[in-house]
């Protein structure tokens, strides 16, 4: 199959870049004659190493080169018993800020931001992410005692996130502001995707989470 749509990707690339159909293939050790028929699609389905390759050498996440090349891609359509509707599916893409184990300071108020795609055969429309960390209880103490802090775990600015219309294939970037405890601990918040009867789409997976160490200086 033709890569086209890939192909369109790398060209604009290569422009926007200025460089040479020389310089590219001496910094992804893929011979010319090689790209040339990555490009015009006569050397079939491009492989993994190549993919990453030209994505070091044109400067962009090897995973937008994966998905331009799903797009155009006649991917058969499958079923997971871990998802509300036929056809579903959700892949994490990665951490674009505040990868797991990220240190911050007790207060501190940071952003985190994930991207995701929807790598089922079914639009993805008025669903939302939503908090599912559980309250934990300030037990009683004489008055005669200082109380707890009362803040336990990451506490974000907002507990439900909306996800914008996704089709299959697309990615698409979600955030929240989350405030540190004020204590040193290290901690994790979870949260799911629902559908717009507020159901969860994928009960048996653990959906996306923001873990942090959490440090006093």
């Amino acid at each position: 199959m033709p890569l086209y749509e890939l192909s369109e990707y790398v060209k604009q690339r290569i422009n926007t870049l200025g460089l040479s159909m020389s310089e590219l293939a001496r910094q992804t050790g893929i011979s010319r004659q090689g790209l040339y028929g990555l490009l015009d699609g006569t050397t079939g389905q491009a492989k993994i190493s190549t993919l990453i390759a030209l994505a070091k050498a044109l400067q962009v996440h090897p995973m937008v080169l994966f998905r331009h090349l799903l797009h155009q891609l006649d991917l058969p359509k499958f079923s997971t018993t871990s998802a509300k509707y036929q056809f579903d599916a959700s892949g994490f893409v990665q951490d674009v800020t505040i990868p797991d184990n990220t240190t911050v300071l007790t207060d501190q108020v940071f952003t985190k931001i994930w991207e995701i795609q929807n790598i089922g055969h079914i639009d993805w429309l008025g669903r939302k992410m939503v908090c599912v960390d559980q309250n934990v209880d300030i037990p009683a103490v004489p008055d005669q005692i200082v109380a707890p802090e009362p803040r336990r775990g990451l506490v974000p600015t907002r507990h439900v996130i909306d996800i914008p219309k996704t089709l299959p294939g697309d990615s698409v970037i979600l955030s929240v502001e989350f405030t540190a405890p004020s204590y040193p601990c290290s901690l994790v918040s979870y949260w799911k995707m629902i559908d717009e009867n507020e159901e969860i789409c994928f009960p048996a997976t653990e959906g996306l989470s923001c873990m942090v160490r959490v440090i006093s200086l």
